[in-house]
């Protein structure tokens, strides 16, 4: 790093401040930026930026000075009571409060001089399950709590938390979620010229214009059952109709994007973060309404391939995945129908999907058929045919070895690779499992392309 940039933690060594007071300061004009040092993405000052600040705001930098000055004896006091406070039982946070009534102190100051001796001293720490970093899946079930309305008291005492690394923990895992948001939008130029608040922004996120007339539900084809022919008293869409609701969704993406480049992961804003979910709620309600207005058309395309080996439900399954892909992908500005599209997208896939199927289906079977000639043209003993399956299943986990173990676990129970057991249908790998037989069938296909891209195809 240059000599001439500090951390935020020098600086506030140097300024006798706390880093709370450097990070106020850059809130209200102090420059700054990131660099990394030692592996780690740092909050770097340079002097001349901290210079002018300093010359600028005297009265504010005397503040923080006076806020920061806590003498040893003072610090040591507070320490000695949180000691004896939480020795009875007390939790951190009401051993904050009541150190703050008694000396005056802020909040966070009694918190961050807690935390910095526990971090010194991590044998004598005063509150050691403090100490310990949450994991992925515990913040991830702290944020379901919150989102499902339970109080952040309640949430600190469940996680052994403060209110304040509650709330940064939230923050955390929203912003986190919105850098996992999938938006990729279809931007026709108009997008970019678009006011926010405008009429015609207002118009665009409206509802689609109503159909004249009697709205078309379309012809129910016979032998369907009751919760698949539900789906054909759902009105057809007019070609307006649809060019407006995925002009709608594109925007609230495009929208969601140009907002999400303007958060600042390290220190999001929550005001943005709500702005960015709504967007995002609101593109997903749209990309439902255009699926679930197409899925009579996944269904008379999957009557068409339907097999032995590829049940009517099965392809519907697939289908629905295909048609909301297509629903996602698809460039309204081009003003085709959609129908033509997505009816494109469905067939392309049943086709790769079942070839793959039928091909790597028919390479396993002929493999074991290879070994039952072998053992018939031999005098039949248990150590020859213990020594050929295990050939055997070497010869398969070398194969699988390019998928994931849970992609291998499926594709061993589909195929029943596993000679103790039989091959198992889609809905009873998902129960084993704990997911629906729609995730067996989604991670079977990745599975199978895998394996093909690996060239493992026969021939």
């Amino acid at each position: 790093m240059n000599d001439q940039f500090i951390t935020s933690e020098q600086a506030a060594k140097e300024w006798n401040v706390s880093t709370k007071t450097i990070s106020r300061w850059r809130k209200q004009g102090l420059q700054s930026t990131k660099q990394w040092i030692d592996s780690r993405c740092h909050v770097v000052i340079h002097r001349d930026w901290l210079a002018e600040f300093l010359e600028k705001n005297p009265q504010r930098v005397e503040k923080g000075r006076k806020f920061s000055q806590m003498t040893p004896t003072e610090r040591e006091e507070i320490i000695e009571r949180a000691k004896r406070m939480a020795a009875v039982g007390n939790p951190l946070t009401e051993v904050i409060r009541r150190l703050h009534d008694a000396t005056g102190r802020s909040v966070e100051t009694i918190r961050y001089t807690l935390k910095n001796y526990d971090r010194q001293h991590p044998r004598e720490a005063i509150f050691p399950k403090y100490q310990r970093s949450l994991t992925d899946g515990e913040k991830q079930e702290l944020l379901e709590m919150y989102r499902r309305g339970a109080g952040v008291d309640a949430i600190s005492q469940r996680f052994s938390r403060t209110r304040t690394s509650v709330y940064r923990i939230i923050a955390e895992m929203r912003a986190r979620r919105i850098q996992e948001m999938v938006l990729d939008p279809v931007v026709p130029p108009e997008f970019s010229q678009m006011v926010e608040g405008s009429d015609e922004e207002n118009a665009l996120l409206s509802e689609p214009p109503a159909t004249v007339g009697k709205p078309r539900k379309g012809k129910l084809p016979s032998g369907l059952p009751a919760y698949l022919a539900s789906l054909y008293t759902v009105p057809l869409l007019t070609f307006e109709q649809e060019q407006h609701l995925f002009r709608k969704m594109n925007y609230l993406k495009f929208r969601a994007e140009k907002y999400r480049r303007e958060l600042d992961m390290q220190h999001p804003i929550s005001r943005l973060m709500d702005q960015i979910e709504r967007d995002f709620d609101a593109a997903t309600e749209v990309k439902n309404q255009l699926v679930t207005s197409n899925l009579r058309l996944v269904v008379s395309i999957a009557k068409r391939h339907t097999s032995p080996t590829s049940p009517l439900f099965d392809l519907i399954s697939d289908g629905n995945m295909s048609l909301i892909r297509a629903v996602e992908k698809f460039d309204y500005s081009r003003r085709n129908r959609f129908s033509t599209y997505a009816s494109w997208a469905i067939m392309k896939n049943y086709s790769r999907a079942l070839t793959d199927q039928q091909r790597y289906h028919a390479r396993f079977v002929a493999m074991e058929n290879e070994g039952n000639i072998e053992i018939e043209q031999e005098e039949y003993d248990h150590e020859a045919a213990e020594r050929y399956h295990s050939k055997q299943e070497k010869r398969i986990a070398a194969m699988l070895k390019v998928l994931t173990p849970r992609e291998q676990q499926i594709i061993i129970r589909r195929f029943g690779l596993n000679r103790d057991r039989e091959p198992l249908t889609l809905k009873q790998v998902g129960q084993e499992m704990g997911v629906t037989k729609e995730r067996i069938r989604q991670i079977e296909i990745l599975a199978i392309n895998k394996l093909r891209e690996a060239g493992m195809s026969p021939g």
